[in-house]
């Protein structure tokens, strides 16, 4: 009997180093020690009372993983301030980017984006506005001469979103507006996410339908798998199925990426992804692999970033191909204060 109570008060200790080590929990090893001595001692404690005891601890640990993981995963996306936040975020703000890309074979050009999501404060259907242009953080395609051009020759999105949902739950926001573009282009769009807990992964699971006027329908799925490698690192899984009326073909990308917390002015991300569609049988048609480095240069709100990267089109062989970006990012809102 009690060595039987030893193994489960050993099991108990064990996990609650465990809940330590990922939540910083308060309580001593010298007190850890101390119960479990009394609980060995103690020959009126039942084994089911402890297996009551061993579950208790099991679900501690279990809650201080994921919200550990949950936290830093947020922290990461926050600092890289990705599409996810603009995305997620039900509080006012904006993102400002210019990017300098200098190409192996094409020379230099300049991209950017904006997202700014105004909070309707006064509004019971808690309405948010957004105006927007289509992102070109991770495609370098069509390329402006000129750092004017970027904002002279990009479309923008205008539009009214309400959120539904709520904590565990699926968070929906369906959206209505019109793309700036001659002829005026109506679109619905209806974005939903939600979080998941999986032992030690945390998994984010998004979808967006989209009807525009000009092109018919369009939807994507995606899925995020994060996971603390140690401390300062988080690995990243994501997978996104793709689909558009008018190319009436399918797209799938898959991507992994190793986040590096180096301290609170600078972090880095190591990352490859590969991209394949059905009209070609599913063969990949393109990968890259790229070293992504940023730093705040002023307060909580300014950014710079440098992104070298590699490459490998079908059309060329899957010969690489070099380019170097340089961003300049401001972003406003409650967490860049």
């Amino acid at each position: 009997m009690n060595q039987q109570k030893f193994h489960i008060a050993a099991l108990i200790f064990f996990m609650s180093a465990c809940g330590s080590v990922f939540a910083q929990q308060a309580i001593t090893p010298e007190e850890e020690i101390l119960t479990l001595s009394v609980l060995i001692e103690d020959d009126e404690i039942q084994p089911s009372s402890m297996l009551d005891m061993v579950i208790g601890r099991l679900d501690t640990t279990h809650t201080s993983i994921s919200s550990k993981l949950e936290e830093t995963a947020t922290s990461i996306d926050s600092f890289f301030a990705d599409d996810v936040v603009f995305e997620q975020t039900n509080q006012s703000y904006m993102r400002v980017a210019l990017d300098m890309v200098s190409e192996e074979y094409d020379g230099t050009g300049f991209a950017g984006d904006l997202k700014l999501k105004v909070d309707l404060p006064h509004i019971k259907k808690r309405l948010k506005l957004l105006i927007e242009t289509d992102s070109q953080r991770d495609s370098k395609e069509n390329l402006e001469e000129l750092p004017a051009d970027v904002v002279h020759e990009r479309d923008f999105f205008i539009s009214l979103e309400r959120q539904l949902g709520g904590v565990r739950k699926w968070d929906i926001r369906p959206s209505l507006g019109i793309k700036v573009r001659r002829p005026i282009d109506p679109f619905a769009r209806i974005r939903t996410f939600r979080y998941f807990s999986l032992d030690n992964w945390l998994l984010r699971a998004s979808s967006t339908l989209a009807w525009f006027d000009s092109r018919g329908y369009g939807a994507n799925g995606s899925l995020e798998f994060d996971r603390i490698i140690k401390k300062g690192f988080l690995f990243r899984n994501t997978s996104k199925l793709s689909w558009q009326e008018e190319e009436m073909f399918r797209r799938f990308d898959l991507g992994f990426s190793l986040y590096q917390h180096i301290d609170e002015h600078q972090s880095m991300a190591y990352q490859i992804a590969g991209f394949a569609d059905d009209e070609f049988d599913w063969r990949s048609n393109k990968y890259y692999t790229r070293i992504r480095y940023r730093k705040g240069l002023y307060k909580k709100w300014m950014f710079g970033e440098i992104i070298p990267q590699f490459t490998f089109f079908k059309e060329t062989g899957f010969h690489s191909e070099a380019s170097i970006t340089f961003r300049l990012e401001m972003v406003f809102g409650e967490s860049y204060r």
